[in-house]
């Protein structure tokens, strides 16, 4: 019987213990970041040029810049033989350089091309007055899983690092109008605004 008891009261000992137990609230918390962080190195610049367009609209010349760093830019005309309109280099220009970061390591991204196709005098457009296009967009992979690769539309192989970045170069093509013009192009700097998307 002083056995039970002593039992008894051990568990009750045991018992009473277990109610001083200590609680304390937390939160749980989660950020979302579906948007990449994409940050511009430097424009792209299709360098100094003398630039003839075909008064009438029909020919155009082209220079093209391409984003390996190491290629050289070339220029072309639709007809040699008429040269009804030219490009010559004075000054070679550069690629554009993009960086993206905060991404998913390893992810591979997707580049949508810009929308926007003309470039436009910064002192404005004169009467008959000939504008270039730009097109015919063309990237580099220069740093990432993929680097010194052309990034390619129909299976993109931009792929980030395993620290979450990746930065490539974009190239194009600038065209003399095709726009009937009854002047020449103006000495001047001439600027267009573009945007670019890189996304998952």
């Amino acid at each position: 019987m002083k056995f039970y008891l002593s039992a008894l009261a051990a568990a009750t000992v045991v018992s009473s213990f277990s109610t001083y137990a200590a609680t304390e609230s937390f939160e749980a918390k989660v950020t979302v970041q579906n948007a990449v962080v994409l940050t511009k190195d430097n424009d792209l610049n299709f360098g100094t040029i003398r630039a003839i367009s075909d008064p009438t609209g029909s020919e155009q010349a082209t220079l093209t810049v391409n984003p390996d760093p190491a290629a050289s830019p070339v220029t072309s005309q639709d007809n040699p033989v008429g040269n009804a309109a030219s490009i010559s280099i004075i000054e070679d220009g550069e690629a554009g350089a993009f960086s993206v970061s905060d991404v998913v390591p390893n992810s591979i991204l997707t580049i949508t091309d810009p929308v926007n196709t003309l470039i436009l005098p910064l002192a404005g457009q004169g009467l008959n007055e000939p504008d270039f296009t730009v097109g015919a967009w063309t990237y580099f992979i220069t740093s990432g899983t993929n680097a010194g690769a052309l990034y390619t539309q129909g299976t993109p192989n931009l792929q980030a690092s395993a620290d979450g970045t990746v930065s490539f170069n974009i190239g194009a093509t600038l065209s003399t109008s095709s726009n009937a013009s009854s002047v020449d192009y103006p000495d001047g700097e001439y600027s267009g605004s573009f945007n670019i998307e890189v996304s998952y």
